[in-house]
């Protein structure tokens, strides 16, 4: 059975700072991990300042997910995730519109999908993807937070899954375990 560990770090570096020692988006995970474990290394040591909260989770962690389902959309049909809409238009101007073609279900979910990863907000917190007219709405962060994610649509044709995303599992289940190393 698998299980989940959360490390929360507060430190007194500058979050640049932190990206670059921790390499934050290295291409190779080996890299990545050798840096954390570096930076684990010197808080252990006293090299730098920060609190650590562990916490466990007796789960794997599963990410939450929801489905927008388009029939026949139309300019002005719109559709929410959180508190962002975004609507379909044939002319877009603002990162929550979306192109309508109208004619072709798969065209305006790809549209969907691509229109949700690319805004700036909405794609730090969810991914989506299309098939066919079904665009899958996937919570970043896995666990059960993902099902706390409202999503909604306004109009007859387009179909949400529910409320909220849904599916998520696992996760932290546990208190924190608090270290203050000179912090």
């Amino acid at each position: 059975m698998a299980a989940s560990v959360v490390l929360t770090i507060e430190s007194d570096l500058s979050q640049g700072e932190l990206q670059s020692r921790l390499r934050v988006g290295a291409a190779k995970p080996r890299e990545g991990l050798q840096a954390a474990k570096v930076f684990l290394n010197g808080i252990a040591a006293g090299a730098h300042r920060a609190k650590i909260a562990v916490q466990t989770g007796s789960a794997a962690p599963v990410a939450a997910s929801g489905t927008f389902t388009l029939a026949s959309v139309v300019a002005t049909d719109a559709c929410t995730i959180g508190t962002t809409t975004f609507t379909f238009t044939s002319t877009p101007t603002l990162s929550t519109d979306v192109e309508v073609d109208g004619a072709d279900d798969t065209a305006d979910a790809a549209a969907l999908a691509a229109a949700i990863n690319a805004h700036a907000t909405v794609s730090q917190i969810v991914t989506a993807s299309a098939a066919s007219a079904v665009v899958t709405i996937t919570a970043k962060q896995k666990g059960v937070v993902g099902n706390f994610i409202p999503i909604s649509d306004a109009d007859s044709t387009i179909t949400t899954s529910g409320a909220f995303l849904t599916g998520g599992t696992g996760g932290v289940t546990e208190a924190e375990q608090l270290y203050a190393l000179g912090l």
